[in-house]
């Protein structure tokens, strides 16, 4: 599955040249982020890990609004692409019935493993449903499982039992859900959205991160407790 050519698992390299393939005049911003910690309790957090490749965000050659957001994974996972949004898929001019535009997402995706008259969601085969209503066993894919509201979700996993929703055992093992959601009116689609994302990477990354972070605040702390000095009585 991919979405603009974009496909999990990608490079950096690889992501930009299927975005510039799909279409040459959009503009392509790489976004860096850091991961900032203290050295213990009591102490500043004026630490910080050395910046990493966070995002691409895609815009039209004018600017504005993000036409695509390819997301990478964070240290110490090698930065390669675990989810791909595309926030706002428009049709201003000539913009298709409901029928054509369903059609050309069965056409290129193939059938789903969910569809009704606003939704489509395809799910990678042989991998476990990561996330799902009781009633009906219907894949969810809100906004609890968007790229940053993964490892919440199922760290507050009775919060979300509580909403009707069941929760895979190992988030790890999960796969790609791929969605696509546009106007629930009769008439053409002028808007639509779509995400593309690997559940189990996301996760994994993550973890890793927060795993990788507290290893260096330990590191940090032991450093400074050591070049702790006795005060003068």
């Amino acid at each position: 599955m991919d979405i603009a050519g974009v496909r999990i698992g990608m490079t950096e390299a690889e992501a930009g040249a299927a975005l510039t393939a799909f279409d040459p005049s959009m503009r392509i911003i790489r976004t860096t982020s850091r991961y900032n910690y203290a050295a213990g309790e009591g102490r500043p957090e004026n630490l910080s890990t050395p910046e990493f490749l966070d995002r691409l965000e895609v815009q039209p050659a004018g600017g504005g609004f993000e036409l695509f957001i390819v997301y990478f994974a964070t240290p110490p996972s090698e930065p390669r692409v675990i989810a791909i949004e595309r926030p706002a898929l428009a049709h201003t001019q000539n913009p298709p019935t409901q029928q054509q535009f369903r059609s050309s997402l069965l056409a290129k995706y193939g059938q789903p493993s969910f569809a009704e008259p606003h939704q489509i969601v395809w799910e990678e085969a042989g991998k476990p449903r990561c996330v799902y209503t009781r009633r009906g066993n219907r894949p969810y894919v809100g906004h609890e499982l968007s790229r940053n509201r993964i490892v919440p979700t199922f760290q507050n996993e009775r919060r979300y039992q509580s909403l009707g929703l069941t929760l895979a055992s190992d988030p790890a093992a999960c796969g790609q859900v791929l969605t696509y959601s546009y106007d629930i009116w009769s008439g053409p689609v002028r808007a639509a959205k779509a995400s593309l994302i690997d559940l189990g990477a996301v996760w994994s990354s993550e973890i890793r991160s927060s795993q990788w972070v507290n290893g260096l605040k330990a590191e940090a702390k032991r450093k400074a407790d050591a070049q702790a000095q006795a005060p003068k009585l």
